[in-house]
């Protein structure tokens, strides 16, 4: 979480930043989730979206970092949104295959194309659930990062069914745990589920491992 180490890839996920930036559209927006408190329509420029709802450059050098250190072979996002995580995942592990899934047809299209020289990276236009209950899920990821709907009832749907994509040793990711109560009841009812060992909360991510040789714990580190 402190590295500070300078890693020269930090400059590929700031130009591939520069490039979203730069490449300005307008996007119909598809909101399957909880909505926007910033967009008072679904009619959205990309530098917005790029502003309101991304990774920060921030927090895309933690999931480089942790991608990086893990190991990480195969990797699971949902809620693509214009590509951000999926670069960082892809930077970390050049060979790894990720697998990242967008609702909004165009949003999706748009992080499709930024993502086309990355070709381990497979963007799929599906809701969450409709993906998991197809054929194209793996049957199990190193880690997965839940990066959408930010909805508390349904973030806990998800984790349930993700359980089946997930192997001992996997990594969950779930964005914005404070982002309303509903979020941070959802991430407190994660905390002490039976198959959650271990958890981080960094106020903005929390993370979850279900290792069965580690006895049930909870930390929280400020970034």
């Amino acid at each position: 979480m402190y590295d500070k180490k300078r890693y020269q890839e930090y400059d590929e996920l700031l130009r591939f930043r520069e490039s979203v930036k730069n490449h300005k559209q307008i996007l119909k927006v598809e909101d399957f989730g909880a909505g926007s408190r910033i967009f008072k329509n679904n009619i959205r420029k990309t530098d917005e979206i790029l502003r309101h709802n991304c990774s920060t450059i921030n927090k895309t050098k933690i999931l480089f970092r942790i991608a990086r250190y893990f190991k990480i072979e195969n990797a699971l996002e949902l809620g693509t949104s214009l590509g951000l995580g999926s670069h960082a995942l892809s930077t970390a592990q050049p060979k790894a295959l990720i697998d990242t899934v967008e609702g909004s047809k165009e949003v999706s299209q748009f992080a499709s194309e930024r993502l086309k020289n990355h070709l381990n990276v497979k963007v799929h236009n599906n809701q969450f659930l409709e993906f998991l209950h197809s054929d194209q899920c793996k049957p199990k990821y190193d880690l997965i990062f839940l990066d959408g709907h930010h909805d508390g009832t349904s973030t806990v749907a998800y984790f349930n069914e993700l359980l089946k994509y997930s192997h001992d040793q996997t990594i969950f990711i779930l964005d914005d745990i404070n982002w309303s109560k509903d979020m941070n009841s959802a991430w407190k009812t994660l905390q002490k589920h039976p198959r959650v060992t271990a958890s981080i909360d960094t106020f903005k991510w929390g993370f979850i491992w279900t290792r069965p040789e580690q006895r049930q714990q909870s930390f929280h580190i400020f970034l």
